[in-house]
């Protein structure tokens, strides 16, 4: 069984690689940091952003790092919006993004991923179900909902194997990337027919 643990400060270098390597091609970060020398910045931003969420507790490893994934807990979503706006070398896209993605959130309490990535060696290795688990886990506990966004379109199948469900999908104002936001309910609550 795959152990999940809290990802330490001391960590977030070497996972911030980790997540450049991922996210590099990933359709909203190619909006939101536009420019030369992609995979530099968005290890940059990863490295600034997770230290501050390690430090919350919010970051999860696996694997001696081969896997990292951010689950922001409910009630939290004050600490988090300040996160998200206060990354340095962030552009008019990154903040336009980022507001109209945080407006589809549930309104109530809920456990959001907010990224997720695993070592390309080790994809297939089940190590991103065990983080998906772990998170699912607190928000069954919570008797919460778990929400995420993703614009990798074969995200959608992943994350509904996983018991996701798309709430609403559309492409980012300005012309931005084409984002699904999805969501998954706890056992044994009402999803409206979802």
């Amino acid at each position: 069984m795959t152990e999940v643990r809290h990802a330490t400060i001391e960590e977030v270098p070497a996972l911030s690689a980790l997540l450049a390597d991922a996210f590099v091609d990933d359709a909203i970060m190619i909006w939101t940091t536009p420019g030369e020398q992609r995979f530099e910045r968005i290890r940059s931003f990863f490295a600034e952003f997770d230290t501050r969420t390690a430090a919350s507790g919010w970051l999860w490893t696996v694997e001696g790092g081969a896997g990292v994934a951010l689950w922001v807990p409910p009630g939290t979503e004050a600490e988090f919006e300040e996160l998200t706006f206060s990354v340095e070398d962030a552009g008019p896209e990154y903040e336009s993004f980022w507001a109209w993605a945080e407006s589809a959130r549930p309104a109530e309490p809920h456990w959001y991923l907010d990224h997720l990535a695993v070592d390309a060696g080790a994809r297939g290795s089940g190590l991103g179900v065990a983080l998906i688990e772990h998170g699912l886990a607190f928000a069954r506990a919570d008797r919460a909902p778990a929400f995420l966004c993703t614009s990798r379109p074969d995200n959608v199948g992943f994350y509904e194997r996983r018991g996701f469900v798309v709430e609403r999908e559309g492409d980012a104002p300005g012309g931005g990337p084409h984002v699904w936001f999805m969501r998954s309910d706890p056992e044994g609550r009402d999803t409206g027919g979802r």
